[in-house]
């Protein structure tokens, strides 16, 4: 049996796949300032709740384009503090959503997501803790 990778790391160095978030640019566009980082990962916390959200209504729904979309919202939040494992999820999902009948798929992916999720966000409010040592 073949294994197949299901994530697309061509694009992201080494030392970077291995992290599950880096805060740098989110750091340097805050100004180091915790309470500001503070309310941009509470606001991409919030996103990511309606995302999924969205996605238990779309995917009832049918609706594979609302799915995209919904994806697509929460991207940049995820850019910001370069959670790359779950830009690889979105990616995925986006692919998905471009097929028909695969919801059990989307439907997998996002529980993925979820679960990956909790660790980054935990990793994120690591690096944020850290910045006072």
């Amino acid at each position: 049996m073949k294994m197949i990778n299901i994530f697309n790391f061509s694009s992201v160095k080494k030392d970077e796949r291995l992290k599950k978030a880096d805060i740098s640019k989110l750091k340097e566009d805050c100004l180091a300032d915790k309470e500001y980082m503070n309310e941009i990962v509470a606001l991409l916390n919030e996103n990511i709740e309606e995302f999924y959200e969205t996605t238990a209504i779309s995917i009832k729904a049918k609706e594979r384009f609302s799915i995209s979309r919904a994806a697509h919202k929460v991207r940049n939040g995820l850019e910001m503090v370069k959670a790359n494992s779950l830009l690889d999820y979105l990616d995925m999902i986006q692919k998905e959503c471009q097929h028909l009948n695969t919801y059990d798929n989307i439907s997998n992916l996002i529980s993925g997501f979820k679960n990956e999720y909790i660790a980054v966000l935990n990793e994120i409010r690591k690096q944020i803790n850290e910045l006072d040592a």
